[in-house]
């Protein structure tokens, strides 16, 4: 997870103004008017989609991996989000574990004196939960602007638990109901 002031759809944390608390933050992407969710079938069968995008996707492990030094003379251009996961509520169905656009937020304040350390292997974002069909029945829809372009993925999910972790412990957690 990265510093810096969250976007909608990915966690991010950031120090608070005074120094003595660190925020963690992850807004949930309102996903119901995006082109995978406003076709016949999406719009009668979904109330609302949250969305969260999975930074790096092409990692295969939990922690990013160390910086190593440029050799290109050029940084190269951050890519754009390509996977998502998209939380689907059907209408009518529970409300309960809908967020309705409040962040899932959570703050490390200082302990005495000292002011609150970011881990050495950051922040953890664990969304748990199972896979579940969109619209038309598959379980996963992507989508390009063009052919020259990479496409967006996304995958239908009911989220049983969403997590901040650090070094291995919980630090906070929702689950619906």
């Amino acid at each position: 997870m990265a510093a810096g002031e969250p976007r909608a759809g990915l966690v991010g944390w950031s120090p608070e103004q005074d120094g003595k608390r660190i925020r963690i933050v992850l807004e949930p992407a309102d996903w119901s008017q995006t082109a995978l969710f406003t076709t016949p079938e999406a719009t009668e069968k979904w109330e609302a989609v949250e969305g969260f995008w999975v930074p790096r996707p092409w990692l295969v492990s939990e922690t990013c991996p160390g910086i190593i030094a440029a050799s290109a003379p050029v940084e190269p251009a951050a890519s754009p989000q390509s996977v998502g996961l998209a939380a689907v509520f059907e209408r009518g169905g529970s409300r309960l574990g809908r967020r309705d656009g409040r962040a899932y937020s959570f703050t490390i304040r200082n302990n005495g004196e000292a002011p609150p350390v970011v881990p050495a292997g950051g922040f953890t974002l664990v969304l748990a939960g199972r896979i579940a069909a969109l619209a038309d029945g598959r379980a996963f829809a992507c989508t390009a602007s063009g052919p020259d372009q990479r496409p967006v993925c996304v995958a239908g999910v009911q989220l049983d638990r969403v997590a901040f972790e650090a070094e291995g412990e919980t630090l906070t957690e929702w689950r619906p109901g």
